[in-house]
């Protein structure tokens, strides 16, 4: 399985089951779970003790890229062995998810070494005809709002990049973010893309504070649709 970022040394996935609520139409894991139809991630959510790893100082972990770690529905003692796992680590190890209003929930619990990290694809809801996550500018807000609360290195990934107006590097800038992936899609999905032109002057204006991870970068694959932005 491909690694997402650069940075990452290790995936692991010791969390089973699901689905994801949000059912992103262009989500790579889901279609490759679907694909394969993996019994790892079907049924109730649930430990997989045998990913439950010891990395050593050097590695640089993404756990649960196959699944969210923000979903609601996971119970709260998952959650706690999960997060008391991580702590016991003597590494940097990746959060990712759509969800942001979890780290204030388990802000009390988030070890130091956790980077907290939230996919923000745009900052509009214009994902919302392809997904039924929170809507980008929610998810700004909270990734601003946990900075308060949270000593933690923040990461934003822009992948797959949908269009987006001219506050979203504003935005990202309140997060104060350690690092920002950008990129798109790598699915052909049709999804409503900004010109290639917008992306890198984006790029261009976040290397102004913070470290940028290019992923993918071209012209849109289809027109774009909707309202003008970027």
């Amino acid at each position: 399985m491909s690694r997402m970022f650069p940075f990452i040394t290790h995936t692991v996935n010791p969390l089973g089951g699901g689905p994801c609520p949000y059912e992103c139409t262009y989500c790579w894991a889901t279609n490759l779970k679907d694909r394969y139809s993996y019994k790892k991630y079907q049924g109730d959510w649930r430990i997989i003790p045998k990913e439950l790893k010891k990395y050593d100082s050097k590695a640089f972990v993404f756990p649960f890229d196959m699944t969210e770690i923000g979903a609601p529905s996971i119970p709260a003692e998952i959650i706690d062995e999960l997060l008391e796992w991580i702590g016991k680590q003597s590494c940097q190890m990746l959060l990712l998810t759509k969800n942001p209003r979890f780290y204030y929930d388990w802000r009390n619990y988030i070890p130091e070494n956790a980077i907290i990290g939230c996919t923000i694809e745009s900052d509009t809801n214009i994902m919302s005809d392809f997904s039924q996550a929170p809507a980008g500018y929610h998810r700004l807000w909270w990734m601003q709002e946990i900075g308060t609360h949270l000593p933690n290195k923040r990461f934003i990934s822009i992948e797959p990049i949908m269009k987006f107006t001219p506050d979203f590097e504003r935005e990202i800038m309140k997060i104060n973010p350690w690092a920002v992936a950008v990129g798109y899609d790598n699915y052909n999905n049709g999804l409503p893309e900004p010109n290639l032109a917008a992306t890198e002057n984006l790029i261009k204006e976040l290397e102004f504070f913070t470290t940028v991870y290019r992923k993918t970068m071209r012209e849109p694959s289809v027109a774009s649709k909707g309202e003008k932005m970027s």
